[in-house]
């Protein structure tokens, strides 16, 4: 089954935790693999583009200079110097995105190097989806011209995440966080049914661990529960992730290690699957929400509903009593 893997920022931050994730994308049969920008690159990208001060391109160019050089990889010169120019562009509405696309080009042309140089056959493809020119929250078009050659591809597709492109060819984002979108949006358009978005967590928690230190994770929520809990601030997700996910779809969400989570156009229990701060209180998110409405709790949606207490006291409510009756991932 061909996968799209999203690879996150908070993965890339070293030589080695390139490394782990070329050791990752090798157990699949010719991925496309979206990758994010190294942890941290994308908030200095903005800052440069604020400022325009030379210390922060310096920053910036050491930390890929560094992981490339012991990567034992090249091609990210180019895009250095590139970087530089743009320090005298004038401003304009989509200068910030050009600035904040360096990120995700760096990223990607080194994981391209590296699969290629532990002896993988990769091509790399630079923001091969078609958007408007919405400059800072683009809206991906189902335009298949770029994308139908990831299709093609007979090794490793190695993707952009985060940015892409009008048709005239300036350099869009689709919001932060947007790899995650980027992912399943890509997977749509080449009619993939499985994506895995890869993160530093082993899948979607119940709650916040720092509040509720007994949080688990959830084996498998439907999408209008993840779509709720992004809406709502589950720092899993991008607002936008789970749109393209249709019918035959589904998203693991995991790490390295874990068997993850698991959602799709399908219903599961329990009917209470995630608690997060809203306020002064808490919200709940799961199929039965409507049911807390009729306890007295606030009407969010569908599938939320608030209640005027902590999250650890609403997790000990509503979602701890199913932790026996369901086999929990630890």
């Amino acid at each position: 089954m061909r996968t799209v893997i999203k690879i996150g920022g908070s993965l890339l931050r070293s030589a080695q935790h390139f490394l782990d994730a070329a050791k990752f994308i090798s157990t699949f049969d010719k991925p496309v693999v979206v990758v994010s920008a190294v942890k941290g690159v994308t908030d200095m990208l903005i800052e440069l583009y604020k400022t325009r001060h030379e210390s922060i391109y310096e920053a910036i160019r050491e930390i890929h200079v560094e992981i490339a050089k012991r990567l034992g990889v090249s091609g990210i010169d180019p895009l250095l110097r590139e970087l530089y120019k743009a320090l005298d562009m004038p401003e304009g509405p989509d200068v910030l995105d050009y600035f904040m696309s360096f990120g995700e080009r760096l990223s990607a042309t080194i994981m391209h190097g590296l699969l290629r140089r532990i002896g993988l056959e990769s091509k790399l493809f630079v923001a091969p989806i078609i958007t408007d020119d919405n400059f800072g929250s683009a809206k991906p078009l189902e335009d298949k011209s770029l994308a139908e050659e990831i299709g093609e591809n007979e090794g490793v597709s190695v993707v952009t995440g985060f940015i892409g492109r009008t048709r005239d060819g300036r350099f869009t984002t689709v919001g932060r966080g947007g790899s995650d979108y980027t992912a399943t949006f890509l997977a749509k358009l080449l009619g993939y049914r499985r994506v895995i978005l890869v993160t530093d967590a082993p899948g979607v928690l119940t709650a916040n661990p720092q509040e509720v230190p007994e949080a688990k994770i959830l084996p498998m929520m439907s999408v209008e529960e993840a779509v709720e809990a992004a809406r709502l601030g589950a720092k899993n997700f991008h607002p936008r992730t789970f749109e393209p996910v249709t019918n035959g779809m589904y998203v693991e969400v995991r790490n390295y290690w874990s068997r993850g989570t698991v959602i799709g156009n399908f219903y599961a229990p329990p009917p209470y699957k995630v608690v997060l701060r809203c306020g002064e209180g808490s919200c709940v998110v799961g199929l039965d929400a409507e049911e807390i409405v009729k306890l007295g709790g606030e009407y969010v949606s569908r599938f939320a509903a608030h209640v005027p207490m902590p999250p650890k006291w609403a997790h000990d409510l509503f979602v701890k009593p199913y932790f026996e009756k369901l086999v929990w991932i630890n």
